[in-house]
């Protein structure tokens, strides 16, 4: 995928403390478990923990959260441990945390050979119009802008999905075009609007912040 490969060897004898049941764990989890943070107002990046699926549960079984999203609402706590096997242990992918508790997911898909990402993000309900992803968007792109040096981070979102357009709008995205028939999602071919955004760009922006 756009997030393989990046040249990072594994640590080896060390195990990831609480797997969920039936899941041994592996050397690369205990690597990113205690690895990079982002720390924002109100809100911390940090590498997921498989002590966060009791919070992220009742978050996750939400049918407006996953309207616009690849997965079904969750039925069970099993669910949501099955996805945490996708971001556990993962390099830029990051729990969105809020007041002690995971709140959300948001990862940079980068792409190292043409040095752009793509930023992905979602966030549970009781967390909306708080400005807390707006918060944890802006540590990603400070971070892929800066630390990694990337030339390009785009957004992809549903045509429909408005609130997420407003969103990324608000953060200086600009709207290249529609991508038709980008995507094939619970048995739909959605259109997908692809949003860019570059360094020069953002940088510009957040001087004029204070």
């Amino acid at each position: 995928g756009a997030h393989a490969g990046t040249g990072h060897g594994c640590a080896t004898g060390v195990v990831w403390p609480v797997p969920p049941p039936g899941r041994a764990a592996n050397a690369c989890e205990a690597q990113y478990a205690g690895g990079m943070e982002l720390h924002g107002s109100g809100v911390l990046l940090r590498p997921f923990r498989w002590e966060d699926a009791p919070d992220l549960f009742p978050l996750c079984q939400d049918e407006e959260l996953t309207r616009f999203l690849a997965w079904w609402p969750h039925q069970r706590l099993e669910d949501t441990y099955r996805m945490l096997e996708g971001y556990v242990g993962q390099e830029h992918q990051w729990a969105v945390e809020v007041e002690g508790r995971a709140a959300g997911w948001i990862a940079l898909l980068v792409d190292w050979q043409n040095q752009i990402a793509e930023v992905a993000t979602w966030l549970g309900r009781p967390y909306w119009g708080k400005g807390v992803n707006r918060e944890a968007k802006r540590l990603v792109l400070d971070y892929g802008f800066g630390t990694l040096n990337l030339q390009r981070i785009e957004s992809i979102t549903h045509v429909e999905n408005v609130k997420a357009q407003k969103g990324l709008e608000k953060l200086g995205f600009v709207r290249e075009g529609v991508l038709r028939r980008y995507r094939w999602v619970k048995g739909w071919h959605w259109d997908m609007l692809m949003y860019s955004l570059m360094p020069e760009e953002w940088w510009q922006r957040r001087g004029g912040e204070g």
